[in-house]
């Protein structure tokens, strides 16, 4: 009797016919491995392709990142989002040069001992880079566990990492442990996805006890997410010669280092009538406020932003630079972004 094909025998033929052909699978560089494994955590692999591209070509090795100024990160991230994720990249850049001398460990140990790198992106890019046995466990990962196991607890917390952790590491094809956990991440994104999973389309499905119980579409269990906190925000817009007044985002808030409208915060809610006085606290000048311009509205971490930028005039710019709305270069926040945008199609003379 022929004994059946394993999970990890299943999973990779079907890898192997029908993984997407993405830029980054096309390389076993560690730089570039690890490079798009962090642009990949929280974005869709299509927002991901071009700038996985542009980033590599102007920091082709860590060394080039390490040196990188703060706008020239923010201007290499635009569009990823959540940047301090790039801030830990280039953390992690300068430890190799000056612990590696430029080059990435091929030791696991000394691959997570690197700042930024967590158990995932050290098992991704030490299996894909490096063929080391070790798993990568994602979010996609997780849902394939959970639901082929029919594991019922909460899968974010402690009980059901562990599982899942011990459920990929028996299902690790240790001779191709890189191309493994590519395989189980593909599936994941997919195949068994959030919604609608294509069971019908799955390689494993022949003992998944999800499918059997007809309970996939209810895993993985998860805790009640946080609620949602509204924001009415405000901003100004000072047009000066040169573009517009901006100022950078401080430490310890959000978009850290970027560029953003003289505003009191981009989480704090304000009443009209007290803008003036909020802006002058933060901003060290007096605006006078004029008509509302434009409304946006952004969501970041738990928050659901409504921004009005109003027209305004400055009784000096103290600390505040002028940039111009349409410079690439320059690392204006998604929101400031979203303003000029806005303006764009409402005033076709707007940054002219």
């Amino acid at each position: 009797m022929t004994s059946r094909p394993s999970f990890a025998e299943r999973l990779l033929a079907w890898y192997d016919e029908s993984h997407r052909d993405l830029p980054w699978r096309r390389s076993r560089d560690p730089w570039a491995i690890w490079v798009s494994e962090v642009m990949l955590q929280q974005t869709r692999v299509e927002a991901v392709r071009e700038s996985y591209a542009r980033f590599l070509e102007r920091f082709q090795q860590p060394a080039d990142f390490a040196c990188a100024s703060d706008d020239e990160l923010h201007a290499a991230w635009r569009g990823l989002g959540y940047y301090r994720r790039a801030r830990l990249l280039r953390d992690g850049a300068r430890a190799v040069v000056l612990l590696h001398g430029g080059n990435v460990p091929t030791d696991a140990e000394q691959l997570g001992e690197l700042p930024g790198i967590g158990a995932y992106t050290r098992g991704a890019v030490g299996s894909i880079a490096f063929g080391l046995p070790l798993t990568a466990v994602d979010g996609n990962v997780e849902r394939v566990a959970a639901r082929h196991r029919a594991l019922r607890t909460d899968i974010k917390k402690k009980p059901a990492q562990v599982q899942v952790r011990a459920i990929a590491e028996q299902w690790l094809d240790r001779a191709r442990p890189g191309d493994f956990n590519q395989a189980l991440m593909e599936l994941g994104a997919m195949v068994c996805t959030p919604r609608s999973p294509r069971c019908g389309q799955c390689p494993v499905a022949g003992d998944c006890r999800a499918r059997r119980l007809r309970i996939a579409a209810e895993l993985p269990v998860r805790g009640e997410r946080h609620a949602m906190t509204l924001v009415q925000a405000r901003a100004v817009i000072v047009a000066v010669r040169g573009g517009v007044l901006a100022q950078r985002v401080p430490e310890g808030e959000p978009n850290a280092g970027q560029l953003e409208l003289p505003s009191p915060g981009a989480l704090c809610s304000v009443d009209l009538e007290d803008l003036p006085k909020l802006l002058h606290d933060r901003c060290g000048i007096h605006f006078a406020i004029g008509l509302p311009l434009a409304t946006v509205r952004h969501a970041i971490t738990h928050h659901r932003i409504t921004l009005v930028a109003h027209a305004a005039e400055a009784m000096g710019r103290g600390s505040l630079q002028a940039h111009l709305p349409d410079d690439p270069e320059v690392p204006w926040t998604t929101l400031a972004r979203k303003v000029f945008a806005k303006l764009n199609n409402t005033r076709p003379d707007f940054g002219a």
